[in-house]
């Protein structure tokens, strides 16, 4: 790639803001740009046949039909869509995605979804059902998230969301706006270290927050020191991964949350994945360093049920101490024609069904079902790391109990990926270092699923070693996005694949 190696080479010339500047200017060259667009072209030709695959076996509907489509073709097309996807999910091949998949279960929510599909929460005097359920939901969350071991349990209260991502920006917003009517505090900042979510990337965008990365540790867990060192009179909260997307390690959240509360200031801890597996994993026994409500410095928590909590999709908690500091989430108009007007979260109108779900999943899997759960995903992510850890090529970085990284220092990881795709699996590609991971879900506990992932990694190294120079399909990509020192170009690269989404 003739524009990379250009990019690359100006890169080890000059400063980091020479370099941005300089890359700028550069790609705006015609004959530059020209290379480039043609290299982005052949990267999006590939994504769009991976992203488009129906076009040739199903009608595409650009403008609506004159004569609407009877239902029992949109119903006939849709389940052939539907045995066309779920293969690879229901047999164990994705990692994360899919946390629960037993058709029993499925079928379980369908149907409470079903009852109570018509309802909205934004009209609680005709749907009080809903908000039964959410505060229900609310209330348990909080209750395995240590809420039981603080001085008055009832302090700890939430809101449900549509995932973990508003959660996040929820409590983003919240800490932003009481800094603002509580301190005057104008220019806000965040302290989180590089390896937490993209979420709050989002959410300084969104709201004009100045988010300050730390670094993390060799067990790639955050820097206690450099959290203390980037504090500022503008620091509205610190954040923690209990654990982190990438790595699946606890950061030291009780030195961070400490830390946060010596200076007065908010501690968010992102448990949205790991919310609904780490109470458990602790009661059976796992070293689980502290991370919830049980720690006086944590002031909000994030915990996903449409994961681990095994809800259906568009669900999470937000969970904060005290409601004080939760009616800065809150949203009311008194001036509207409309009338009075108010909101919890960013939606207005929402789906009740999906909350009515997720009460039923969490009341019909009861403690117990969550312990077992948790008991079999652990053994099966402990089986996944022994074997990886035989395959000298590789190594797992940091510590971690389900989310498993793992990188080479002698192979071109994203090729081992390539090779693990072909054989049907979905695993996450992930840079800065260079790894992929597998996220434990209770479809890789099936019989048999961990011994067949090992035995195609173990392919995938051996045919990578053995063809040294073959490019593979994505790796390319995949090394692109993480070695360009312009991450403009990256970025616009990753707006053309939402572009592509979006294609008809």
């Amino acid at each position: 790639m003739y524009v990379k190696r250009n990019i690359r080479t100006l890169a080890g010339l000059a400063g980091a803001g020479i370099v941005r500047s300089a890359l700028k200017k550069l790609k705006n060259i015609p004959f530059i740009k020209k290379r480039i667009e043609r290299e982005y072209a052949g990267i999006m030709e590939r994504l769009e046949t991976t992203l488009k695959p129906y076009r040739n076996d199903y009608e595409t509907y650009a403008a609506m039909p004159e004569q609407g489509v009877s239902r029992q073709e949109i119903i006939s097309d849709m389940e052939r869509l539907k045995s066309a996807e779920e293969e690879r999910w229901k047999d164990g091949y994705v990692s994360g995605a899919v946390y629960h998949g037993d058709q029993g279960h499925i079928d379980f929510l369908n149907t409470v979804y079903a009852i109570s599909s018509q309802s909205n929460p934004l009209h609680s005097d005709i749907w009080p059902s809903i908000t039964k359920f959410e505060s229900e939901i609310v209330s348990m969350t909080a209750c395995m998230l240590g809420a039981l071991n603080t001085e008055d349990p009832c302090e700890i209260c939430g809101t449900v969301s549509s995932g973990g991502t508003e959660s996040i920006l929820l409590a983003m917003k919240t800490y932003r706006d009481r800094a603002r009517e509580e301190f005057r505090i104008t220019r806000p900042e965040i302290i989180a270290p590089v390896t937490a979510h993209a979420a709050f990337d989002k959410a300084a965008q969104y709201f004009g927050i100045r988010l300050i990365h730390i670094p993390v540790d060799s067990e790639f867990r955050a820097d206690v020191k450099a959290a203390q060192k980037a504090i500022t009179k503008n620091t509205i909260a610190l954040v923690g991964s209990a654990p982190s997307f990438p790595h699946g390690v606890v950061d030291p959240i009780e030195k961070l949350s400490e830390l946060a509360r010596s200076r007065g200031i908010g501690f968010h801890t992102d448990a949205c994945l790991g919310g609904f597996i780490l109470p458990w994993a602790k009661r059976l026994g796992y070293d689980v360093p502290a991370f919830d409500f049980s720690l006086p410095g944590v002031t909000s928590i994030s915990a996903d049920t449409h994961k681990y909590g095994y809800a259906a999709k568009g669900t999470s908690v937000i969970l904060y101490r005290g409601k004080d500091l939760r009616r800065y989430q809150y949203f009311t108009t008194t001036d509207w024609p409309g009338g009075l007007y108010f909101s919890p979260t960013f939606a207005g109108s929402r789906p009740g069904a999906l909350s009515a779900a997720c009460w039923a999943a969490m009341v019909s899997m009861g403690e117990k079902g969550y312990l077992d759960a948790a008991k079999r995903i652990l053994k099966t992510a402990q089986t996944i790391k022994d074997g990886i850890g035989q395959i000298p090529e590789l190594r797992i970085f940091g510590d971690p109990l389900w989310v498993i990284a793992f990188g080479s220092d002698r192979l071109n990881i994203y090729r081992v990926m390539d090779y693990m795709t072909g054989r049907n699996w979905g695993l996450n590609g992930l840079h800065k270092p260079s790894c992929i991971h597998i996220c434990v879900t209770l479809r890789h506990t099936q019989r048999g699923v961990a011994g067949r992932f090992l035995e195609d990694l173990r392919s995938a190294v051996n045919y990578v070693k053995a063809h040294p120079d073959e490019k593979g399909s994505m790796a390319p990509v995949y090394g692109m996005a993480a070695t360009m020192p312009d991450r403009s170009i990256v970025g616009d690269m990753l707006k053309g694949y939402i572009d592509l989404l979006y294609k008809v």
